[in-house]
């Protein structure tokens, strides 16, 4: 926030707070004079840009490099999924793998649209998608070795489909505050259509 906004709001708080100090609460004038100097003192330090008060500049660039942190860790992961999940023979593994990268793009999508999304898939983008990628990786060695043991490959099997389950609801969450808002308008309207319909009855 740059110093002419910062003195703006705080001008207008303290000025705010004298008549309602001397007025409304009855207070001293030379009491409310030193309450609204503090008003005006305390929020030009919070909100000057640099110091000890809130960068709120910063905080926000702070954010966006965090979503944005997010993102390429996510999308790198997926990319590695992408580029082998065609060259798996395995038909259930590579349906497994392509749901996954499907569901991932689809939440990597929504953070990229609403950085306020990004806290709720941190998990996934930065340990299940990579660990998932590693495993992908890893099928297509067993695929290549002949001798690998059987229950290796049943247990890749068995978390490559718990991370598609993972993926699911780690998209849910990302969906959350559309469902959120679809929820509130949903009965916002309803209860608008009952008062309407009970007027006309």
């Amino acid at each position: 926030m740059d110093r002419g906004t910062s003195t703006l709001i705080a001008g207008a708080a303290g000025a705010l707070a004298f008549p309602v100090l001397a007025l409304v609460l009855d207070l001293p004038l030379w009491l409310s004079l030193v309450v609204s100097l503090g008003v005006f003192g305390g929020l030009m330090l919070a909100l000057r840009p640099s110091g000890f008060g809130l960068n709120l500049d910063a905080m926000q660039e702070a954010q966006s490099d965090t979503v944005r942190g997010l993102v390429a860790d996510g999308t790198a992961a997926l990319d590695r999924i992408r580029r082998i999940a065609p060259a798996i023979q395995d038909a259930s593994m590579k349906s497994q793998m392509l749901q996954l990268a499907n569901t991932s793009t689809q939440i990597i999508s929504h953070v990229r649209d609403d950085s306020t999304r990004a806290m709720a898939v941190r998990r996934y983008l930065t340990f299940y998608l990579p660990n998932a990628a590693q495993i992908a990786e890893g099928w297509q060695t067993l695929e290549t070795n002949a001798g690998s043991p059987p229950e290796r490959k049943a247990q890749a099997r068995e978390v490559m489909k718990a991370l598609n389950d993972a993926a699911t609801k780690y998209a849910s969450d990302a969906d959350q505050p559309e469902l959120d808002a679809l929820d509130l308008s949903l009965k916002v309207v309803k209860d608008s259509l009952a008062t309407d319909l009970e007027k006309t009855a």
